[in-house]
């Protein structure tokens, strides 16, 4: 699954630019690119610097002598040893001037089909229903950083368009008519955005998204994450200015119009453990705060529990008095026995109501950025002789 971006080379040294498949795979893909570029490069080049790259946006930079990878080709206790002797460091986002890059990356255009499953649990007129159906996914990589992307989906089976329930909600109705959604949206435009992604300085990384953001929101979303590669702390700021989509998902909007954003802290424990705080204005102009806990398995298969609360009273939030649930993220590679950067990632939460929601949008920064830093690399540095 790797894909070359760009390579330079010095007079003792190569800079090897790669784009990142999936992010259990990190050290492993390090590790075949290092053992590649020993094989294939004369002698004198001693220093193998490996910068991995998502959406156009260098990582982190991985710096190994190539003495060491053949010295401890066959040595007992050879992961530990090799990260004992590898530095990650820091790395510009600028291409290094003179580098040769990989052919036929921009434009780019690529599609596929997968399935999707969208489930409705603890309603209590009926507590489990679900849709089943096929998702129609493409993206143009324009340039470096600028990408169209967009879904349309159709339903094959289900009974999620049953459910009669009319909302109670006083508040603004943001996700409490999710049913009305499932009953018109079929077929729907699930997705249609320009996305801009950027690294404006070493430790700083950036999103813009201007589209149809997600099912029943679209508009401008922006982000700006602090992130050092050496850090289990992170910082980020995330603005959206977004308005309601019609219950038919195809292009029209509704007269509901809000203006939300969030300060985010994450702290990253080790083995797995990762702490995510977020405190703002939700998108029923509520105010409050978000405390996460997820637990991510070296195999990409992730679990963890939340809870909002917001200045909405509990009578006001009206039945579960306040936002929580369970998340579970499983990945595709193991049903399609190959990598893959798909999950399948429902959240299980007691009812769906209006207080405490979140906008969705597809590339937030943060787990996309420290899957190839240290840390995390550190997790799963037992693949990088595989």
């Amino acid at each position: 699954g790797m894909t070359l971006e760009s390579i330079s080379f010095a007079a003792s040294a190569v800079e090897l630019r790669i784009r990142t498949p999936q992010r259990e795979s990190g050290p492993q893909m390090l590790g075949r690119a290092a053992r590649v570029l020993a094989a294939q490069l004369p002698a004198s080049v001693e220093t193998f610097r490996i910068v991995p790259v998502w959406n156009g946006v260098p990582l982190s930079q991985v710096v190994m002598q190539r003495s060491d990878l053949e010295a401890l080709d066959h040595a007992p206790n050879q992961d530990a040893l090799m990260r004992s002797r590898t530095e990650i460091l820091a790395v510009s986002g600028a291409t290094p001037e003179g580098a040769l890059m990989g052919e036929g990356l921009y434009p780019r255009f690529g599609w596929g089909v997968s399935p999707y499953v969208r489930t409705s649990l603890f309603d209590p007129a009926d507590p489990l229903r679900a849709d089943f159906g096929l998702r129609l996914s493409a993206r143009y990589d324009i340039a470096p950083g600028l990408v169209l992307s967009g879904s349309v989906t159709k339903k094959v089976i289900g009974n999620l368009d049953a459910s009669d329930r009319v909302s109670n909600s006083v508040l603004p109705h943001v996700r409490s008519d999710g049913n009305i959604y499932d009953r018109e949206g079929d077929p729907a435009l699930e997705t249609l955005t320009m996305a801009w992604y950027a690294k404006p300085g070493e430790n700083l990384y950036s999103r813009v998204t201007v589209g149809y953001l997600e099912r029943m929101f679209g508009g401008i979303s922006g982000e700006l994450l602090w992130k050092r590669v050496d850090s289990p702390f992170a910082l980020g700021v995330e603005l959206n200015y977004v308005q309601q989509r019609d219950f038919d998902q195809m292009l029209g909007f509704q007269d509901y119009k809000v203006f939300t954003g969030h300060v985010s802290g994450y702290y990253s424990f080790g083995n797995g453990f990762v702490a995510q705080l977020d405190v703002g204005r939700y998108l029923a102009g509520d105010i409050g705060a978000t405390l996460a806990i997820n637990r991510e398995f070296a195999n990409g298969w992730k679990v963890g529990a939340f809870a909002t609360m917001t200045d909405v009273s509990f009578e006001d939030f009206g039945e579960g008095s306040f936002d929580k649930g369970i998340r579970i993220q499983i990945p595709f590679n193991w049903l399609l026995g190959k990598p893959s950067e798909k999950a399948y990632a429902p959240t299980i939460r007691p009812i769906t109501r209006d207080g405490g929601a979140r906008l969705s949008v597809d590339g937030r920064l943060y787990d996309s950025v420290r899957g190839y830093q240290q840390g995390t690399l550190d997790d799963q540095w037992g693949r990088f002789w595989r």
